[in-house]
């Protein structure tokens, strides 16, 4: 099958069904080795976590490429276009691409359907079996991949990776994943390989132990852990909205790094990505230099990750949709310390909304609530006023900046929460910038 236009191919991926009647991945392994196993082509770095697996995986890319690797980045969900979502050397593919692509996967369905008439890919899987494809045609060395949801049961579970990467471990996703952070972790860390390098961030005991008992179950060639053996410390810029950084690990201290991503957390997605570059280029003896390190970190930056998207008024974008995201986020404006915060929040009202409420309350910064527009999942008013916001203002997210800006306009605005809201406001205030 071939689509007319990329717009014909995007609207019939997105009208795929988001679940399908089984949790194992044979469908898509079926449309793969129709396919010719594309998925077997090149190396992979696997990157998931509840936080922090985005913008590790987009270091670990940009560190990579720098020491000339083709590198593809297969990422989700897309801010501003579709097409971010595969990129290759640091560019979203072109919508002809896209189109292609699609009409690939879709033509080895269409055939695999003659033999089941009922035979489906969700729409992950589809766009999974474009990025290897995508992969292959385009001649990537390494691809890093993010992974969806989890880990073990993830669609993109079908690879094998020189190097695994669990950059944290939080509440989220409870009802797929599991009610306990043990749970989440055990899911997560069905991405750890036998002979695979794995590296992790600093994780709650109860997921470490979980990381360890697979280590040492499958046989992986290494575990490597933040805070025992790399580490890196950060000092925010909040005038260029940098973190500079110092990182260490048993070959020695690299100092003078900046990462144009400002947080409290930062520093240790920075430093997970270094050390899992260093392992790839270890294991495929690719030469990385501590510049190459360097020029691949500063040219790193990823949207909506406390990005400043205005300096006067200054108004700064975080996709803090859980806990743990929001708990990273205050604690970056604590160590910035502006003179006043407006926070414009929008939450799904599937999500942990009561605990996140109490976390805003805590950090005694004025709040608007706003829905997440164009989402049936939106917190409403009544939910936000269950969850415990009874005195907070909620109003669509236009009106609540419009009336920062006239009430509070010296104030820094923080438009927190859902990646949907991010995504909303970002779209309509850069447009194609």
């Amino acid at each position: 099958m071939e689509f007319a236009s990329y717009s014909e191919a995007l609207t019939h991926i997105h009208a795929l069904p988001r679940l399908k009647r089984s949790n194992t991945r044979a469908e898509l392994r079926a449309v793969l080795a129709h396919l010719g196993h594309p998925e077997r082509h090149g190396h992979f770095v696997h990157v998931t976590g509840t936080n922090g697996k985005g913008s590790t995986s987009n270091a670990i890319a940009h560190i990579l490429q720098t020491a000339g690797c083709t590198v593809g980045l297969f990422t989700s969900p897309f801010i501003m276009r579709f097409n971010e979502r595969i990129q290759v050397d640091g560019r979203p593919v072109s919508d002809e691409t896209i189109r292609v692509a699609a009409g690939r996967v879709q033509t080895a369905i269409d055939e695999l359907r003659q033999q089941d008439s009922e035979f489906a890919l969700k729409e992950f899987e589809f766009i999974t079996s474009m990025c290897f494809l995508i992969f292959v045609d385009q001649g990537v060395d390494v691809g890093v991949i993010e992974v969806g949801i989890g880990g073990t049961h993830d669609s993109t579970n079908v690879i094998m990776p020189e190097v695994s990467v669990l950059t944290n471990v939080a509440l989220d996703h409870t009802e797929i994943l599991g009610d306990t952070v043990g749970k989440i972790a055990h899911e997560k860390a069905g991405i750890i390989k036998e002979g695979v390098a794995a590296v992790i961030g600093k994780l709650p005991a109860e997921a470490r132990a979980e990381v360890l008992t697979r280590v040492e179950a499958v046989g992986a060639a290494s575990l490597d852990e933040f805070d025992q053996d790399f580490s890196a410390s950060g000092t925010p810029d909040a005038r260029s909205f940098t973190e500079h950084l110092q990182y260490r690990d048993a070959d020695g201290k690299l100092s003078g790094l900046e990462f144009p991503l400002i947080g409290s957390y930062q520093a240790q997605n920075a430093a997970v990505a270094i050390r899992a570059s260093k392992l790839l280029a270890q294991r495929l003896q690719l030469p990385l230099t501590n510049a190459d390190i360097k020029r691949g970190l500063a040219a790193a930056s990823w949207p909506v990750r406390m990005e400043r998207i205005s300096t006067e008024p200054l108004i700064v974008l975080d996709g803090a949709h859980n806990p743990n995201g929001v708990a990273a986020a205050l604690s970056t404006l604590r160590r910035m310390q502006p003179e006043a915060v407006t926070l414009i929040v929008g939450i799904l009202a599937d999500k942990a909304l009561s605990k996140m409420i109490g976390q805003l309350a805590d950090f005694g910064a004025q709040v608007i609530l706003v829905p997440v527009p164009n989402n049936p999942r939106a917190a409403t008013v009544d939910d936000y006023r269950a969850a415990g916001a009874t005195d907070w203002p909620v109003m669509d997210w236009h009106e609540a900046l419009a009336y920062t800006l006239h009430e509070n306009p010296d104030n820094m605005i923080v438009i927190l929460g859902s990646l949907y809201l991010a995504s909303a406001v970002r779209q309509e205030l850069l447009g194609n910038e």
